[in-house]
């Protein structure tokens, strides 16, 4: 193989003992011109732009964000109240009508008290005409029975009476027939009395 030499290709290497450029401080801490300065607030106020620009973007989308869910849980609690509401006149005009059924019913029952009332106050009544006309039956009967012992006790009188006046009979009746019934002695003239009375 052969080695091509060409000027134009040879590439000039550093040399490495060459030493490098000594930069004072001075020349580094320098100044920077208006220029330069202008360019520089230019571009930090650019960058304050732009962040700020960003802040209030993301902001405001931060804050849209937040008022879409609150109007959204806004709007679920009007859904929950409405549905309450919805239920509580449901609830309310049950009641309503379980109210006015127990005002009928009590109404039917003050009714029926004041029936019931008029007739226990009517069977007192009548109670109280029997009680008194029991009161008088038994005024009555006292006064029978006593008028009863009475005839009792008179008929009792009336009945020896009777016997005593029936024995006086008998004892007249039995005197005369021993007496007359046998003819007079012709001696004397005096009835004696009968065998059948001396016998006895």
């Amino acid at each position: 193989m052969e080695v091509i030499e060409d000027h134009h290709l040879h590439l000039e290497v550093p040399d490495p003992h060459r030493s490098l450029t000594e930069i004072s401080e001075d020349e580094i801490n320098l100044p920077a011109s208006d220029d330069e300065d202008e360019a520089i607030a230019e571009n930090k106020a650019k960058a304050a732009d732009e962040k700020e620009e960003a802040g209030v973007g993301d902001k405001g989308e931060m804050n849209g964000v937040m008022v879409l869910a609150l109007l959204d849980k806004i709007i679920g609690a009007v859904d929950q109240i409405q549905q309450t509401q919805a239920g509580l006149e449901v609830r309310q005009r049950e009641m309503e009508r379980s109210v006015t059924g127990i005002q009928g019913e009590l109404t039917k029952l003050s009714k029926s008290h004041t029936t019931t009332a008029n007739t226990v106050n009517k069977m007192l009544e009548k109670v109280r005409k029997v009680s008194v006309n029991v009161k008088t039956v038994r005024g009555n009967l006292e006064k029978q029975a006593g008028q009863i012992k009475r005839l009792e006790s008179n008929e009792n009188e009336l009945l020896k009476r009777r016997n005593f006046k029936v024995m006086i009979y008998q004892f007249r009746f039995w005197f005369w027939f021993c007496w007359f019934s046998s003819p007079p002695n012709t001696d004397t003239h005096v009835h004696k009395p009968h065998t059948s009375c001396v016998s006895r």
